[in-house]
């Protein structure tokens, strides 16, 4: 105790002055739930006099956040201690503050006699919350600009060659035409290298589409193999200066899952992989992709015979921001990012490494779907390379709708051999001639989808709502759907979806199995 005539000392307080000096509240309610002491902090919180409390029944006190706390309630009452989160109505018209309530039960001889509550505000944790959630978005995104940097050089050198002998040898044969001396054996040959360089950027376009396919479902159906050997694709610019690759498919099937995010994980793997490499190592270095079955698993692995991973870091490599690289090439997420995608679908990534051997990165999903059949894959089918069915001795009509007129013009070119083609390069014109013209009655409608003004969704939907009979002749060509209404519009409407770029005998394959079927 203190001297009371000693100035100096500090006057010792209460029990009840420190409590009214806490933000917390802080009650005791008896087992009928009647108040027996509350806090000051109550009147801050509800704007109620803590003297008042004496003898309040919890039920009339609580008014609707009761029945949301009656669980929590009953059970302290049988002794078990609570904590819950809460947000309470401000009495002044402010916003709700969150709050963490503690139920702790006040046991005397194996009896619950009564309950403390202690509620503390939690806002400036939540918006610490926030503010870190935040801020990891952003981290990851840097992330993966980080590693979409590192692509975009080698995807640039990869497109520039192609586009190079595409446009040097279409140039060479205008001009071979211009000037009347045409070489057609050398013009032929052009043609043909200009072919092949198309199908290189085809293909490059199409495992770009493939890792920026963002709306694809978390449900949706992987075929692995396929998806891995997209990724591949994708960053072999960077990695055939690496290593060679070696691929070993085991033709697992399929898994389910959003195949979008798989490749990423895949891509960064195999980038992972070739940065364990020494920069002059392509003659000797090997990167392998694997896939087996292991009883009902599906198995991908990817190695290298790179430098390893030392034993002491092997157990903090999935740690999130940790990373042997330069930070200003990596922030150390790409693993740990990978994982829980993995994680997400059911699988599991585990890594396996010795110093100066190389590593080896195993993906495990135990779950694997024996059969499947897309949807958009079965309806666009079309056997390129099969005899052309019997077409009738009246020819097809076909309407092309895109607000690029080469593209149109391109595509009627394709048909012209095989059907007579009307050209509109907007949606209002084309639905002009729809609605107004009923002597206009096409055999098939090829649709842009992405178009100004009204785009192919709409065309679609105030074409068939007046003649109905047109849906099952649209098919819709796409670059990429990347606007919600678009992607929302291919993923619930049963329509055939041709793939741009496309080539001549896909386009001539959809008309006659179209026809036939017709």
């Amino acid at each position: 105790m203190f001297d009371a005539g000693d100035a100096n000392q500090p006057r010792p307080m209460s029990l009840r002055g420190f409590v009214d000096h806490l933000s917390a509240m802080l009650a005791y309610w008896d087992s009928n739930q009647r108040c027996r002491f509350a806090n000051r902090a109550y009147e801050q919180w509800f704007g109620v006099d803590s003297r008042s409390m004496q003898g309040r029944d919890m039920r009339e006190f609580l008014g609707p956040l009761y029945e949301l706390n009656r669980p929590y309630i009953e059970g302290v009452l049988r002794g078990e201690p609570q904590e819950f989160e809460r947000d309470i109505p401000d009495p002044k018209g402010g916003p709700p503050r969150p709050s963490l309530a503690q139920y702790l039960p006040d046991v005397v001889d194996g009896v619950v006699r009564g309950f403390f509550v202690v509620v503390t505000d939690v806002s400036r944790l939540k918006r610490a919350e926030a503010a870190l959630l935040k801020m990891e978005r952003k981290v990851q995104a840097n992330e993966r600009l980080f590693a979409l940097g590192t692509l975009a050089a080698g995807i640039s050198h990869e497109i520039n060659n192609p586009l190079t002998w595409v446009a040097g040898n279409i140039e060479l044969a205008l001009e071979g035409l211009e000037a009347q001396t045409l070489d057609l054996p050398l013009i032929r040959a052009g043609l043909v290298d200009a072919q092949q360089g198309t199908e290189r950027l085809r293909d490059i376009v199409q495992s770009m589409k493939l890792l920026a396919r963002s709306e694809a479902s978390p449900n949706d159906v992987v075929d692995v193999d396929e998806a891995l050997e997209s990724s591949i694709a994708f960053a072999s610019s960077s990695l055939r200066y690496h290593a060679r690759i070696v691929r070993d498919y085991g033709n697992v099937g399929y898994v389910r899952g959003n195949g979008s995010q798989l490749s990423q994980v895949f891509v960064n793997l195999l980038m992972n992989a070739a940065q364990a490499l020494p920069p002059d190592a392509s003659a000797v270095g090997i990167i392998r992709a694997r896939t087996f079955l292991a009883a009902a698993a599906v198995v991908v692995e990817i190695s290298d015979n790179g430098c390893g991973i030392p034993d002491a870091i092997q157990s903090r490599i999935f740690d999130p921001f940790y990373t042997t690289k330069d930070h200003r090439n990596s922030m150390g997420l790409g693993l740990s990012i990978s994982a829980a995608i993995v994680k997400a679908m059911g699988g599991e990534l585990a890594l396996t490494s010795r110093v100066g051997e190389g590593t080896v990165v195993r993906i495990t999903f135990s779950e694997r779907m024996r059969a499947f059949e897309r949807v958009a894959d079965a309806a666009c089918s079309c056997a390129v390379g099969k005899p052309p069915a019997r077409i009738t001795t009246m020819r097809p009509s076909v309407l092309v709708v895109d607000d690029e007129p080469a593209v149109a013009n391109t595509l009627a070119r394709m048909l012209a051999k095989e059907a007579d083609v009307v050209v509109k390069t907007s949606a209002k014109e084309a639905l002009e001639l729809l609605l107004h013209d009923e002597s206009c009655s096409f055999d098939l409608i090829f649709c842009d989808l992405m178009m100004p003004e009204v785009d192919g969704s709409q065309l679609y939907s105030t074409a068939t709502e007046s003649r109905p009979e047109l849906a099952e002749r649209f098919i819709f060509m796409t670059g990429g759907a990347f606007t919600n209404d678009g992607r929302r519009f291919l993923s619930t409407t049963p329509v055939p979806v041709l793939d741009k770029p496309f080539n001549v005998a896909r386009v001539r394959a959809l008309l006659r199995d179209h026809i036939k079927e017709r």
